[in-house]
Formats: structure tokens, C-alpha cells, sequence
């Protein structure tokens, strides 16, 4: 019934993908920044420690680790359709708990099963929407996960700078349970994708999803290569276990980078810099949510004109300039230019490390071992997100702030190393070209164009 709804109003898929990309990114991003503006009132309300507080923010990225860990499993032997619902239904009943106001206990669950859903979002949405879209407009569309994502740490900063005050916290953080009905209702409307299908052996079925999303053309060769790919070892074949290692090392750079201690506890970052608690630091915090954005739609205007590899090595090389001000900043008592550091910073990041290895990683794993390549490198980015969320203020506390902004410093230099030896490009290439390259045991840097 749902789906005859939509279609019935002749909307195209297209738009129905962007629909389920963003409030997947938007689910993803507020769940993960909604707790930064409301963990003083939090720590007040429970008495907490500080090694309390970091598990109150750590509990839902520990929860996103195991969602993602499990994705690739779940989605080859379910499809990446019913594996949206299943996330869907764990992050509606992880947010109920946390509106039931139900303590502590009800708090910690509901972050869980929150962030269970938020795992799921991370690899299945970004995934599916490679599969489902043309190859011309394939990098736009899977790096509007990522302008999603920091729609959604915009709008947990701005929910929180506006209503801290007046709207009871529980609410705040309970807020994330609209985009999710935005996801189910548009992966309702939507058929399984065609490249599982395809995988599962099923033409008919993968003919008449690939009409639905207006890909027939695209998808006449498309069952002779998935066929290709799916003999032998795994990560033996080709390239395979290159390209793991390359997506898995992005997104380890990605959060070690900073982004998560800087997201998850940007007042207090603030405060440290000299800003004054409350209203200041909130303000401050919602600026680089606003930088965040705007750079993200900068990112997707270039993604498929400048292509990824220039974008990563740019971005790293800037993201390093913004924390090395950052550092100046916290020694000589600047906050204002601790502020425009982390804000160039931001938007570096924004640019580069924020969308592009979701990207990549969507385009460069062969379809028969798309789900478990996905799922490992998903997980790596949640392990070491985790690592940050759960040790970050303990960190500050024994090193100081511009020591562990040096450390992050350090990480980004790496990056900047990185993305020179080995990033491949892949703008505007189609999967079946990328994925016979994998397999034919190209090296990185001569797979895609």
C-alpha cells in the first residue's frame, strides 16, 4: 500500500533513494552529536564521573560498532532492504526508551539499540544507494549521506543551543526517531536492489527492480560480471584484499583524525580554548556544524568533477594547517583563533575524509563480497570511533588539549601520506568496469580511471 502511494504519484526513484540517503545520514549524524550539548545536564542529573560520561557518549558508537560488525552478514543473507527495517525497528524501540525517561538503565539501553540502528544505517544505506544509481551521478548521491550526516550533527546542535534551556533532555536526544520514520517509508517504497538480486540468482527479479530504478540499460551486462565475481577465496582474488585494506585504513584515518573528539565533546573543547560554559561554547559548537555543512555541499558539487583523489589529498594536507592553529591557539590563549583552526579544519575534513570514504568503499569492493568487505571496513571506522568516544576527556585530562590535538595532527600528516602512495580514482567509472579491474589484480592506483 505504501509503496503503490508513492509510485502512483509518479515519483522518480532517483528521488526516492535521496530521500532514504538523507534521512539515513540525518538519523546518523543527529544520533551521534545530540548528546554532546546535553551531557553536563546528564552528568548533573546521574552524578557521573567522567569515565561515566564517556561511556554515556561511548555505549551508542559501541552499539554502531556492533551494528555495523553484523551488517554484512545480514544484509547478504536478508538483502539490503529488509536489513533498513530490521535497523529502522532496533533504532525505533532504542529512542522510545530513551522519550520513556526510564533512568540511567533505560538511558544506556536505549543509546545501544540506537546505535545498533545507526551500524546498520552506516554501511547497508550508502551501500544500497551505490547499487541503485546510475554511474554518472553515483558520487553525488552516495556523498549526500555524508551532507545528511552533518544536516543531522547541525540540527542536534541547534535543537540543543535553542531548547537546553526550556525542552527536557530526554526529548533532545529522543528527536532522532522522526528522520528514522523517513527511512522506513522510503525503503518501503523502494524494490531490493538488483546487484543482490543478481547475486542470489534470481534475472527476473533483478530485471524488474533494475526497470523500477530506471536502470535497464546499465544492468544488460550486469549478471555475467556479479557471476564473475563470486569463485574462489574471498580477499584472495585480484585485488580484493588491497582495496580492504585501503577502505579500512580511511576510515581509521577518518577517526583518528579528530573528528570524533570534536564532535562528541565540542563544548568542552570550547571551554578549554576559553570560552565561557553554556550559551558561548553551544554557540561556538553550532558554527562548526554550520562550517560542516556548507563544505559538504561543496564536496558533493566536486566529487564527480574533481574526483576523490584530489579531494583527500587536499583535504588532509589542510585538515593538518587547521589543527596546527588549533595547537598555537591553545598554548597563546587565542580562542577565537582556536575557532577559526578548528572551523578550517572542519571543512577540510568535510571535503575529504568526511565523504569520501564512503564512497570509495560503495565503488570498489566486487559485488559477490560487496556486504562483508563493507561490513569490515565499517566496523574498523566504529572500533576506532569508539576508542576516541570512550577515552577522548581522559585524554585531554593527562596530556592537555593541544597535546592530544598534536596527536591528531600527527594522524592527518599520515593521511596526507596515504592518500599520495595509494588512492585510487574512480570518478564517473562504472562498478563493472572498477570491479574487473579488483579482480583482474590491478594495483590501487591504476584501478578506475
Amino acid at each position: 500500500m505504501i509503496r503503490k502511494f508513492w509510485i502512483d504519484r509518479s515519483i522518480e526513484p532517483i528521488v526516492l533513494i535521496l530521500i532514504l540517503i538523507v534521512s539515513g545520514g540525518f538519523t546518523f549524524g543527529f544520533g551521534i552529536a545530540s548528546v554532546a550539548g546535553v551531557l553536563d545536564i546528564i552528568k548533573n542529573k546521574f552524578e557521573l564521573s567522567e569515565t561515566g560520561e564517556q561511556f554515556v557518549v561511548g555505549v551508542l558508537v559501541l552499539g554502531c560498532f556492533l551494528g555495523a560488525a553484523g551488517a554484512g552478514p545480514i544484509s547478504a543473507g536478508w538483502g539490503r532492504k529488509r536489513t533498513i527495517m530490521l535497523a529502522a525497528a532496533l533504532g525505533g524501540l532504542g529512542y522510545t526508551l530513551i522519550l520513556a525517561g526510564l533512568g540511567l538503565a533505560g538511558l544506556l539501553l536505549g543509546r545501544s539499540l540506537a546505535g545498533l540502528c545507526i551500524g546498520l544505517i552506516s554501511m547497508v544505506v550508502p551501500m544500497y544507494a551505490a547499487e541503485t544509481t546510475p554511474a554518472q551521478r553515483r558520487g553525488a548521491v552516495v556523498s549526500m549521506f555524508q551532507l545528511a550526516i552533518t544536516l543531522g550533527i547541525l540540527g542536534a546542535y541547534g535543537a540543543t543551543l535553542a531548547f537546553a534551556a526550556s525542552v527536557p533532555w530526554q526529548l533532545l536526544l529522543g528527536a532522532g526517531i522522526l528522520p528514522l520514520g523517513l527511512v522506513l517509508l522510503a525503503i518501503l517504497a523502494l524494490p531490493e536492489s538488483p546487484r543482490w538480486l543478481a547475486v542470489r540468482g534470481d534475472p527476473a527479479a533483478v530485471q524488474r527492480a533494475a526497470r523500477a530504478l530506471g536502470l535497464s540499460d546499465e544492468w544488460q551486462e550486469m549478471p555475467v560480471a556479479t557471476a564473475a565475481a563470486g569463485g574462489g577465496a574471498p580477499f584472495r582474488r585480484g585485488s580484493t584484499a588491497a582495496v580492504l585494506v585501503l577502505c579500512s585504513t580511511l576510515f581509521v584515518l577518518q577517526n583518528l583524525s579528530g573528528i570524533d573528539g570534536i564532535l562528541y565533546y565540542a563544548p568542552r573543547i570550547f571551554q578549554e580554548l576559553g570560552f565561557s560554559a553554556g550559551t558561548a561554547a553551544l554557540a561556538a559548537t553550532f558554527g562548526l556544524g554550520l562550517v560542516n555543512v556548507l563544505a559538504t555541499i561543496a564536496a558533493i558539487a566536486m566529487v564527480d568533477r574533481l574526483g576523490r583523489r584530489p579531494l583527500l589529498i587536499f583535504g588532509s594536507a589542510a585538515m593538518s594547517i587547521g589543527l596546527a592553529a588549533v595547537i598555537v591557539a591553545s598554548q597563546l590563549g587565542w580562542p577565537w583563533i582556536g575557532l577559526a583552526g578548528l572551523a578550517v579544519f572542519i571543512a577540510a575534513f568535510a571535503l575529504s575524509l568526511g565523504p569520501l570514504p564512503y564512497v570509495l568503499m560503495s565503488e570498489l569492493f566486487p559485488t559477490a563480497i560487496r556486504e562483508a568487505g563493507i561490513a569490515m571496513a565499517s566496523a574498523t571506522s566504529w572500533l576506532f570511533n569508539a576508542l576516541i568516544a570512550f577515552t577522548f576527556l581522559s585524554l585531554v585530562a593527562a596530556i592537555g588539549l593541544s597535546g592530544a590535538i598534536g596527536l591528531f595532527l600527527v594522524v592527518c600528516l599520515l593521511s596526507l601520506g596515504f592518500c599520495l602512495a595509494f588512492t585510487p580514482e574512480t570518478r564517473g567509472v562504472r562498478l563493472e568496469e572498477i570491479e574487473a579491474a579488483v579482480l583482474a589484480g590491478r594495483p590501487l592506483r591504476q584501478i578506475g580511471g
